[in-house]
């Protein structure tokens, strides 16, 4: 719109508003650099929308909109606000978001009636005492803006319910925080922050706080990826008693026989003496002291051994804060010793590790340490390899062992620069740490660590926070969610580790190809031959074997017919065939997809930080495992198709897919009527899984062409997703193929791409989709019900198509399944309800669905009685309310289908149709609560979501769970028995006690 008329447009705008007395007046986005002087004759004028223009100054014709309550400012150019601002002394809602301010005037505290007050994405460096004054705000936001500190007085705002500080330069926050008495969400989102004040604890009110993307320090992290309860646990227990730790890893790491052990014992100023080849891990304490600090410092110093079979299993125990330390001998010389290799092993996994290269003598008449620095320091830089340094292992002829004290300085100076050392935790913490090792035992049962616990001032919640937190820093090992090792905790992972490698050693395994029986797993662990304290009773063999699973290094196989269910049969997935199946490949993976089957395939190319290829080390053979559900063989394993770079799955409706690991990417390819859904699911995993274990690296998702390119050969030109989007956005239809640079349609190659399409939840989850899907499924839903082998693929493409759907809105409460339950179905108990339009208070009746089966929890109860609760909501909420419910209940009754077929459950069909009359029934009450039905953008809340990623859930309909949760908790604190547990990837999920075992 041209300037002229936009402004002839306001005008007339404000004509019709002056002519029919209009208390409301909309005029963003018309790009407006001018208003209309034409505005003061509108005094009657309550709410006034300048958003999106291009204001720079605000006319003084404004300050006669005497009654203005809601004047809407924000994504214009303001750089200042006049004084006169304080004439609108009945504003409530001030929105300055996305301007230019660099300050603020003081008259502004003069609107004592603010209650809402955005100044997100300006450039506040600092905050002016006089907003104190605003004692009657209930939300202000502050994000996006250059405040590197929070000002005591924070404390003063009464009132306050809604605080967005995310997106700053924060590093402390307050005590006085602890005074915002009503405070109900605070967002430290993206901000410096290591450290927060135990005043937290006491905001009886508060439902949620952000704090992802800061440097927070471990034992805070971990509490905070609790949940809330846990977060305010730890924050009291370092209250009562605060204790500095001065204290780290030191991780000797490199070839077999380099030295390592001898080196850990020059160390420890042992007697010189030979070692035979370490199984697994040794963990030993160290001490050094700084010179420049004379600082102590406590080293835990873990030595692996170097074979190469051990690498996949090793990294699980790799963790900051370390010191590294990757030792070579130069009688092989350093690439003969691999150090290049072993430190990209490092940077993978820790990208900000500290590592000094440490050359090995066996005495004097040895090879020269001679390595290429600058070679080293030139591919991982040179704040990762620290120094290289040459040390005499073996104490010469007067007893000195060359070049020992000089890397224990090294070691300590690089030790006091980690950022966790000085850390405070609390004081029992300590304690209880120092008292389980003086134990000296490998394991304890849970009831004896909760006794020790107890017996230093701690009581049962914050006893199992700190087993979590020393579980997740590798301290021991505690699975709490797993009802097989929830009642035993594992003091020294190195004793773990060196059974583990006893079966990676195993000739007999490695030649059944990674297949072995529980009875010989346990005449392994059970040796004779072996030292005593390398054999392990038979009693924690099964836990073994459960802990084996949970590393991700194991599975237990389905056998048929198996005759004795004592001795199961499991797959060590590292010790797979290598060699491709190609007769039963053939055979399950024909060269054509199969009538009425889309084929789709996506390539997750993994790089490093400089966008070099790399290797993410075990990777496939943790996906072997993590897949295992969707295994050919999941039913009889001889049916599994897999080998060390391949794996065939299938997924039911949702298609079967083949994964194949060709160089160091990971190619997937999907065939079924809807491939999208699967092949979302699968790249999401090997993303997630490169991301989240490898932290240097990262997971680019590339399409291949979809046409013959100028080559005459399809899919040999590979695109960038995110580079393809990007072009997309710009309005560009095409983009060159980088092989032939033919150009393809842009569209056509994202339909590949249904993992990273841009598209919003509020597009994936319109009512308009959910409503189609409902009016088709309404002649299909007793197909699924009967066996999907007779489905068609329409059907195949429907059934898949309501899984995606489901998933999407599932995997947008990420964060609230912290504190309890997503899925619930809500219902009127009313059956008139549809006849009382005006009703002002009504009660409902909520029901609690298991988040693993889909279904209702009352139908694993004979008594039908679990997880039904009758609550009391006024008209105003259920209206705020309605747009998620309506969503969530028409999302549970498409899924009911699938999920009644997919649980082997003795249903009758009254059961069935009863659910499904319940979930249709609410449907029809919140349509009418809606009047027409609004759509699922309204819920989606852009002032919870606009500025943070997706993955933050921080949305409106999390509110409306966080209240659930406080009314259920109240009701039964136990929601109806669903057990909280953890999945693959470390998200919370609440499920039926009967599928706690299968996490």
């Amino acid at each position: 719109m041209a300037r002229d008329e936009a402004y002839y447009e306001a005008t007339k705008k404000i004509e019709v508003a002056w002519r029919t007395g209009k208390k409301k007046l909309d005029l963003s986005s018309m790009r407006l650099n001018k208003l209309p002087a034409a505005i003061k004759l509108l005094p009657q004028l309550q709410s006034l929308n300048l958003s999106n223009n291009r204001l720079t100054v605000l006319p003084d014709s404004l300050p006669h909109l005497k009654q203005i309550r809601l004047l809407d400012l924000s994504d214009n150019k303001l750089r200042k606000l006049p004084e006169w601002i304080n004439e609108f002394n009945k504003l409530q809602v001030l929105n300055l978001q996305k301007n230019q301010l660099k300050a603020l005037p003081e008259q502004l505290g003069e609107l004592r009636q603010l209650r809402v007050f955005d100044l997100a994405d300006n450039r506040l460096n600092v905050l002016p005492e006089w907003l104190i004054k605003l004692s009657e705000l209930q939300k202000l936001s502050l994000r996006r803006n250059q405040l590197d500190k929070l000002p005591q007085w924070i404390g003063c705002f009464k009132n306050l319910r809604i605080l967005f500080l995310g997106f700053n330069k924060l590093t402390t926050v307050p005590e006085t925080i602890g005074k915002l008495n009503q405070l109900q969400r605070l967002d430290l989102f993206n901000n410096q922050i290591n450290e927060l004040p135990s005043s937290i604890a006491q905001l009886e009110q508060l439902e949620i706080i952000w704090l992802d993307n800061n440097p927070l320090n471990s034992e805070l992290a971990i509490s905070y990826a609790q949940g809330l309860d846990a977060l305010k646990a730890y924050l009291c227990a370092k209250d009562a008693a605060p204790i500095t730790l001065n204290e780290a890893k030191l991780i000797l790491i490199g070839e077999g026989e380099v030295g390592k052990t001898c080196l850990l014992d020059a160390l420890l100023d042992n007697p010189w003496q030979k070692h035979d080849t370490t199984h697994g891990i040794e963990i030993k304490p160290v001490q050094v002291t700084e010179q420049k600090s004379s600082k102590e410092i406590a080293l835990n110093a873990w030595d692996f051994g170097g074979q190469r079979v051990y690498r996949p299993t090793h990294q699980l125990f790799f963790s900051a804060p370390a010191v590294y330390l990757v030792v070579w001998k130069p009688r092989e010389g350093w690439k003969q010793n691999f150090v290049k290799e072993w430190i990209q092993l490092i940077k993978h996994r820790e990208p900000e590790a500290k590592i000094l290269v440490i050359a090995t003598h066996g005495g004097p008449q040895q090879r020269q340490p001679d390595i290429d620095r600058q070679e080293l320091r030139d591919l991982f830089g040179k704040d990762t390899v620290l120094d290289f340094l040459t040390v005499e292992s073996k104490p010469d002829n007067d007893g000195k062992r060359r070049g020992i004290e000089d890397l224990k300085q090294a070691i300590a100076e690089v030790a006091v620069t980690l950022p966790e050392m000085g850390r405070t935790v609390p004081k029992s913490f300590q304690e209880v740490r120092q008292a389980l090792k003086d134990i000296g035992k490998p394991f304890l049962p849970l009831e004896q660590v909760l006794t020790v616990c107890s017996d230093r001032n701690m009581d049962d919640e914050v006893a199992r926070l700190f087993l979590t937190i020393s579980h997740c820093l590798g301290h021991l090992i505690y699975y709490e969610h797993d009802p097989i090792l929830r009642d035993m905790v594992v003091l020294k992972p190195d004793w773990l580790a060196t059974a583990i490698s006893f079966v990676l050693d195993d000739e007999e395994t490695r030649r059944n190809h990674g297949l072995v029986r529980f009875s010989h797993l346990s005449a392994l662990w059970n040796d004779p031959t072996r030292p005593e304290e390398m054999q392990y009773p038979e009693a924690l063999h099964r836990i073994f074997l459960r802990l084996m699973e949970r590393f991700d290094l194991s599975y237990r196989v389905a056998e048929p017919f198996a005759e004795n269910e004592t001795d199961p049969l499991s797959l060590i997935a590292q010790l797979v065939d290598d060699t491709r199946p190609e007769d039963a490949l053939a055979q399950q993976w024909p060269g054509q997809a199969a009538a009425g089957d889309i084929q789709q395939k996506q390539i997750c190319c993994i790089v490093d930080e400089k966008g070099q290829s790399a290797d993410a080390t075990g990777l496939f053979y943790q996906l072997i495992v993590r897949l295992h559900k969707y295994s050919l063989g999941r039913n009889d394993h001889r049916h599994s198709i897999h080998w060390q770079r391949g794996l065939l799955l299938d997924d039911s409706y949702n298609g079967r897919a083949l994964l194949e690991h060709k160089g160091n990417d990971v190619h997937i390819t999907v065939r079924a009527p809807y491939p999208e859904r699967f092949l979302a699911m699968l790249t999401g995993e090997v993303r997630y899984l490169v991301e989240s274990f490898w932290e240097g690296l990262r997971c680019n998702v590339m399409v291949p062409c979809v046409e013959p390119c100028g080559r005459n050969a399809p899919g040999t030109g590979l695109f960038n997703v995110e580079k393809l989007i990007a072009s997309k956005r710009k309005k560009r239809p095409e983009y060159p193929c980088p092989v032939c640079n033919e150009w393809q349609d842009i569209d056509t190659l994202l339909r590949n791409a249904p993992a990273v399409s841009p598209i919003a939840d509020a597009q994936l989850l319109t009512n308009a989709l959910l409503e189609r899907l409902f009016a088709e499924m309404r002649d299909q839903r007793h197909l699924l019900l009967e066996g999907i082998n007779n489905l068609d693929a329409d059907q195949k493409k429907l059934f898949s198509q309501v899984d995606a759907c489901f998933n999407d809105l599932f995997q947008t409460f990420t964060d609230e399944a912290k504190e309890g339950p997503r899925l619930f179905s809500l219902v009127p108990v009313d059956p008139g309800f549809l006849d009382k339009p005006k009703w002002t208070s009504q009660k409902f009746r909520l029901i609690l669905w298991c988040e693993h089966s889909r279904l209702p929890l009352f139908v694993f109860d004979e008594k039908k009685k679990q997880g039904i609760y009758e609550l009391d909501f006024l008209r105003e909420w259920v209206v705020s309310a309605a747009p998620f419910l309506k969503t969530l209940t028409t999302t549970l009754s498409l899924i009911l289908p699938a999920a009644f077929s997919g649980v082997k459950l003795a249903l009758d069909d009254p059961t069935y149709k009863a659910i499904d009359e319940q979930l249709r029934f609410g449907k029809d009450c919140f349509d009418a609560t809606l009047k027409g039905g609004k759509d699922v953008g309204g819920w989606l809340g852009e002032d919870d979501s606009s500025d943070l990623p997706q993955e933050s859930a921080m949305r409106a309909e999390g509110a409306v769970l966080r209240q659930l949760h406080v009314l259920l908790k109240e009701k039964d604190p136990g929601f109806g028995g669903l057990k909280k547990v953890l999945n693959k990837r470390r998200e919370f999920l609440w499920v039926h006690p009967r599928f706690e075992s299968e996490y």
